[in-house]
């Protein structure tokens, strides 16, 4: 498996980028990939391809608010099968800690009409912390924060 990484994304990569966003992300973060592009600085993406060459899973750090953040999505087609810990193993060989939001119920539609299953266990699993203290709650996400050191 080869783990793409740089710090750029080109036109294709952003378009594939985006879809997944929206396809995987519940439906009221839809659009809101080039948000996070645009209001946050020094992006490392890391992504995985299929043989068509098109982006199956994707994460990326960045910097917010002083602190390391990451977001991380991963085709439903290609859940289970160790992409996502990739990618994060990736991130943790980057920096020494990183953070980001992560929504913690299953109250949440996809795009496909589906309930949108939460991950906290999976980054559980991963060696993050539950900050509960830390909670984001706006008309259009409610989650809690993760946090991941050495």
């Amino acid at each position: 498996m080869i783990i793409y990484r740089s710090t750029q994304l080109n036109d294709q990569q952003k378009a594939q980028i985006h879809r997944l966003w929206n396809e995987e992300y519940p439906v009221n973060l839809n659009g809101r990939f080039s948000i996070l592009l645009n209001e946050t600085n020094n992006h490392r993406h890391f992504h995985i391809q299929n043989k068509e060459n098109e982006i199956i899973a994707w994460s990326v750090l960045f910097e917010n608010d002083g602190q390391e953040r990451f977001s991380i999505i991963v085709s439903s087609k290609s859940k289970g099968l160790g992409y996502g810990k990739l990618l994060l193993d990736q991130m943790k060989k980057a920096v020494p800690e990183f953070s980001g939001w992560v929504i913690d119920h299953e109250n949440d539609l996809l795009l496909s009409g589906e309930k949108y299953r939460s991950p906290i266990d999976f980054y559980l699993k991963n060696g993050f912390e539950v900050l509960h203290d830390e909670r984001l709650e706006t008309p259009i996400i409610s989650c809690v924060k993760v946090k991941w050191s050495r």
